[in-house]
């Protein structure tokens, strides 16, 4: 057997077969090698495993992306270059469909995962679909989903070495919080090095989102309703909603936000005392005067209507 340009092919198939467990195919796949070909794989074997992970250290979208193509590649004997090329072999298009699957299952956008893959939001949803109808491609997926989300959430802030101080702001901010979910925002913010400005915003990078739906989480996990959040990030409750089943779903952000929940203030006294001086000068309810429809109502009609009479 003569290895390919570089023996990616090979080395992918041999750990594609390796991940699945089948020692077997791994051993058929080695056999034919002679010594020197055995050596060029090793070396090969070496560079598709650091591959695995992406050159930069991010957590956007793109190091998601990247997680996902590297891990799928192998899987089908091909190469991240093909994947993000325009070819369309079966063995590549399944690759792109599995990697685009896993990074929509690890929740990112349509629009982020076509614009790393340069294809469109189409494209992403027929490959979403078609990997869902094949069980071979859906465990693929599953499989590279799982290496994503352990590799990703390696980077995420860890709850004891990211929490800020809720009373200290960042430098970069002139934010004044006021409040348990504001505080909330801000704890978010220092904890992923950006600021509750940034989370207030439309920013829809991956870290501005994990930072946003942390804070959602810490103040829903502190008591307060969806609209409640809603209105503080100028969002619907709809998007709250989603935002935190989505931290749930990811240990080490669930338990940054259990942490910052823990440390969340609460209501300022400032607010309350607001309230109680708005209560002491509410008057006593004394009798209700009529309201124009009720006016009208009490009025006979019968009595204020001409009558028309026909003479005979």
């Amino acid at each position: 057997m003569d290895l390919d340009p570089g023996g990616r092919q090979l080395a992918g198939l041999i750990l594609d077969a390796a991940g699945r467990g089948e020692h077997d195919q791994v051993a058929s796949l080695i056999a034919p090698l002679d010594a020197e070909r055995l050596c060029s794989l090793v070396t090969v074997l070496a560079v598709q495993v650091d591959q695995s992970a992406p050159a930069s250290s991010a957590t956007g979208p793109a190091a998601v992306c990247e997680l996902a193509i590297n891990a799928a590649a192998p899987m089908f004997g091909t190469t991240p270059e093909a994947i993000l090329s325009a070819e369309r072999r079966r063995p590549v298009s399944d690759a792109r469909a599995v990697a685009m699957t896993a990074a929509r299952e690890t929740g990112l956008s349509l629009p982020a995962i076509a614009e790393h893959f340069n294809k469109d939001h189409g494209s992403v949803i027929h490959a979403v679909r078609r990997t869902a109808e094949r069980p071979r491609l859906a465990d693929a997926a599953a499989r590279v989903s799982e290496h994503v989300n352990s590799r990703y959430t390696a980077r995420l802030p860890r709850t004891e070495e990211s929490v800020v101080d809720l009373h200290q702001r960042p430098l970069a901010s002139t934010f004044e919080p006021d409040g348990p979910v504001e505080h909330a925002v801000v704890a978010a913010a220092d904890a992923f090095n950006t600021t509750p400005e940034v989370l207030l915003g439309a920013d829809r990078s991956r870290a501005a989102a994990d930072a946003r739906a942390v804070a959602m989480t810490a103040a829903r996990i502190h008591g307060h309703s969806l609209p409640t959040i809603a209105r503080h990030f100028e969002r619907d409750h709809t998007t709250v909603l989603q935002a935190t089943r989505r931290i749930e779903k990811t240990p080490p952000l669930r338990d940054l936000a259990a942490k910052i929940a823990a440390d969340l203030p609460e209501q300022p006294a400032s607010a309350s005392a607001g309230r109680l001086e708005v209560d002491e000068h509410v008057p006593e309810r004394g009798p209700r005067s009529l309201g124009l429809r009720e006016q009208q109502r009490a009025i006979p009609v019968a009595a204020e209507r001409a009558q028309l009479r026909v003479a005979r």
